[in-house]
């Protein structure tokens, strides 16, 4: 289930975040901080927020939130646990992933 997410990626928002989450150094970066037990969206946060996306907006960063997870299954990552992110961010949780072969 998307939950919404096909939906969300295809509207102006969505369109105006994919180069942010989709960006290929981005996605290295998400999955080194995972390496590092930090989670992914410390990576793109500050991003998201120079893109005017408002820390209250909660529906907005569920959405992020799944989409990153798809990243980072597609990536051969599988959620493992939360983790805090700093003040500043546009996040203050996020989803800690490890490598899925790791799961078994």
């Amino acid at each position: 289930m998307d939950f919404g997410l096909k939906a969300f990626k295809l509207g102006e928002l969505g369109r105006k975040i994919e180069p942010v989450l989709e960006g290929p150094q981005n996605i290295r970066d998400m999955i080194a901080f995972c390496r590092h037990g930090l989670p992914a969206t410390r990576v793109v946060g500050k991003q998201l927020l120079a893109l005017g996306i408002k820390p209250t907006d909660d529906e907005t960063k569920k959405m992020i939130g799944r989409w990153i997870r798809e990243i980072m299954e597609r990536q051969g990552w599988t959620v493992w646990r939360p983790g805090k992110v700093p003040r500043g961010n546009l996040f203050s949780t996020g989803m800690i992933y490890r490598p899925r072969e790791m799961t078994k």
